[in-house]
């Protein structure tokens, strides 16, 4: 089936045709003109060039002066640079450029505000009426309602509806599934907007990307970066992909058209770091995405990261392989598939625990993409479930009205449930996954960092380690509920000595083989210097300041080491190492003496430090540095909330919805902004001052006159 094209109302904004650079030829043949000739063109076209003359009154070389004043720092286009090939064709091309355009339109608007003048569609947005405004705000907020709870665009007009019925006069202008996305795309493109600000005023940032695919069984890439927002790193959405293929080829190339849409086309040479699952097409050493990134953009320095929380999910399968973990996890999928898509099932499960006085929790799934945390809620409510579905499996047994075959699996699953073992494994898993998924949800904060990835892991062995020789809490519990052979109601089958060697054997075991699994997948972030220099700025870890001698020299070498290896980075948003190690030390006694400073997290630490120091400019060379390994990326989780939100939005229902309008609508929705906290005002501007036509939000639409 074909699918339907793309809305022409989801690109008639100034900000989608922003997006479409203008992409020139980087090679070119050299073509020279007479002055005679370029200065006619000049006067024809009306233009002002620079020339470059060579020979025999020949220009050798032009340029446009108006790009090369109002384009973007960035901009690598030749007629900012200086083309050679000095063609009126190219000239005209040139000209119509939105490169070119964009530039005119700054150079005006640069005119009109020293002039103090604005311009004739700013008058007439200033002109409006507060009723009006308050109208538009209205209408906006609406549409933003229908976005951010991710329904369909006819629900608008039932929203103006009900609000018309409800005595809120929203009249009847603009009151259509067409105007809802109209207003959404603006509202999306004012957050794109901010991103793009972001983008260009940062020294440096760091990329995420992960595929998956949508209710059309179509690849879909979403890219997302850790910048600096207001000194503190945030993830921001970037913008949602459909790769030409799925190679890595393809996969860079819709990275690489992500970020030529937002006018930065050089951004590997800001590129920190790069963070995706741990797929060979992404994390490949020789053809893959990272490699051929570092390779295109000359930009060794950029960390390949593989993301951790994926990590950590891979080292726990590790290290229950082979084990009778194997047994547990089998079990816990055994029962999750008995009562999934079986309402009969899960009815009787809720009779008997109401009958038993308990609270059924329907079996969850074991495994999918939701990290260490689903192993443990499977396990969890199995524990809490376990009096009930033993009792509806027996039940389940004896009825001779099911099947032979399926009597016969529950009883399989009946004589496994009621091992004494299976019971005292079932809470041993739950107290390793504990710890486990204490590390795995700080892996999947945004905000996290080197030196608070390296703390947790490092707690976490600590922890595991005491499983040793130690019950955890939950085996604790279930060792006090078992009374010689009963277990809640129930006659538990071959009993376990409670100083069974085996038993304590295994378990050390498997909590060595748990943290051995762990070190390997996480050995670089452990070993690697220039992961371990990034302790040096976590202030909790510096000398006291009653040792001033030691403060001095701490974290000198991992100053280095950060600068060195981001030599071009940081010499590109000037930043001096010399300057910086002055400042080091000078910065470490100021943080050492504040009391304020002890108790706060390290990145509210150094937004404060920056926000203080903007104007005098004391530690800017040092903070940047900083500010380096703070949007370091180790975690893809964003990325998969992202997809989440792409299957919520993109349903059966709406299988038609283009990329476009899916990466605005995954924009306000990822932007996570409540209903109550969104402000309409900016949007309303946004679209008052775009588009050819003059808004007239008081006309009353073609239809019955009365």
């Amino acid at each position: 089936m074909s699918k339907r094209p793309a809305d022409k109302s989801d690109g008639d904004s100034i900000a989608s045709k922003i997006s479409k650079s203008n992409i020139e030829e980087t090679s070119e043949k050299a073509v020279t003109a007479s002055l005679k000739t370029v200065k006619k063109w000049q006067k024809e076209l009306n233009v002002d060039l620079d020339i470059v003359m060579g020979d025999s009154s020949t220009v050798t070389q032009m340029a446009c002066k108006t790009c090369k004043m109002f384009a973007p720092a960035d901009s690598v286009s030749k007629f900012v640079t200086g083309t050679t090939r000095i063609k009126v064709e190219s000239l005209k091309s040139h000209l119509k450029s939105v490169l070119h355009l964009r530039a005119v339109d700054a150079k005006l608007a640069a005119l009109r505000k020293s002039n103090n003048k604005p311009s004739k569609v700013e008058e007439g947005f200033q002109k409006i009426d507060a009723s009006t405004s308050d109208k538009m705000c209205l209408l906006f907020k609406t549409a933003y309602h229908v976005a951010v709870y991710e329904k369909p665009f006819t629900d608008f007009e039932r929203l103006i509806e009900l609000q018309n019925a409800n005595g809120i006069s929203l009249g009847d202008t603009y009151v259509n599934d067409k105007s809802a996305k109209k207003f959404i795309s603006e509202i999306g493109g004012e957050y794109r907007d901010n991103v793009y600000s972001l983008l260009h005023d940062a020294d440096y940032f760091s990329v995420f990307c992960d595929g998956s695919t949508d209710r059309t069984e179509t690849e879909k890439e979403v890219i997302m970066i850790k910048v600096l927002e207001n000194y503190y790193p945030k993830m921001k959405y970037l913008k949602l992909e459909q790769p030409e293929n799925t190679k890595a080829t393809g996969i860079l190339e819709a990275i690489n058209k992500a970020f030529t849409e937002f006018d930065l086309r050089d951004y590997k040479q800001k590129t920190v770091g790069f963070c995706s699952d741990g797929a060979n097409v992404m994390m490949g050493s020789r053809r893959g995405v990272i490699s051929l990134m570092k390779e295109e953009g000359n930009a060794d320095w950029i960390l390949s990261v593989w993301c951790l929380a994926h990590r950590l999910e891979l080292a726990v399968k590790d290290s229950f392989k082979g084990t009778y973990m194997d047994t547990v996890i089998e079990m816990l999928t055994s029962i999750y598939l008995f009562y999934k898509g079986s309402a009969k099932r899960n009815k009787e499960a809720t009779d008997i625990a109401e009958l038993l006085g308990e609270h059924f929790l329907k079996p969850e799934k074991t495994n999918g993409t939701r990290w260490v945390s689903h192993k443990l809620k499977a396990v969890t409510k199995l524990l809490k479930n376990w009096p009930i579905i033993v009792f509806q499996m027996e039940n389940y047994a004896e009825d001779v009205s099911n099947k032979a075959e399926d009597r016969a699996k529950v009883r399989g699953y009946l004589k496994l449930l009621k091992q004494h073992k299976m019971i005292m494994y079932m809470a041993f898993v739950q107290d390793v996954l504990n710890e486990i998924s204490k590390i795995s949800l700080l892996f999947q904060r945004d905000d996290i960092t080197v030196y608070s990835a390296v703390t947790k892991l490092q707690s976490a062995e600590g922890n595991l380690r005491q499983l040793f020789d130690n019950d955890g809490p939950a085996l604790v519990e279930i060792k006090h509920e078992i009374q010689g052979n009963q277990f809640r109601g129930h006659t538990l089958l071959n009993m376990l000595a409670d100083d069974s060697c085996a038993l304590t054997t295994d378990k050390q075991r498997i909590v060595q083989s748990v943290i051995d699994c762990i070190s390997t997948r996480f050995d670089n972030i452990l070993s690697d210097s220039i992961y371990l220099s990034c302790n040096a700025f976590d202030h909790k870890n510096w000398p006291l300041i009653t040792d001033r001698a030691a403060l001095l020299l701490y974290g000198i070498d991992d100053v280095r080491v950060v600068y060195r290896h981001f030599t071009s980075v940081l010499q590109n948003a000037n930043c001096d190492l010399v300057n910086a190690l002055s400042q080091w030390n000078d910065l470490k006694i100021h943080v050492a003496s504040t009391a304020r400073y002890q108790v706060m997290h390290p990145l509210l630490v150094w937004q404060l430090v920056s926000q203080e120091d903007t104007d005098k400019g004391d530690y800017k060379d040092i903070l940047k540095i900083i500010h380096l390994t703070s949007v370091y990326p180790l975690s893809n989780a964003s990325c998969e909330r992202a997809f989440s939100t792409m299957k919520r939005i993109k349903t059966d229902w709406r299988c038609n919805l283009g990329v476009d309008m899916m990466d605005t609508l995954m924009r306000i929705s990822v932007a996570n902004i409540s209903f109550k906290d969104f402000d309409p005002r900016p949007a309303v501007r946004r679209w008052w001052l775009n588009g050819q036509r003059k808004k007239r939000p008081s006309t009353t639409p073609y239809g019955p006159r009365t």
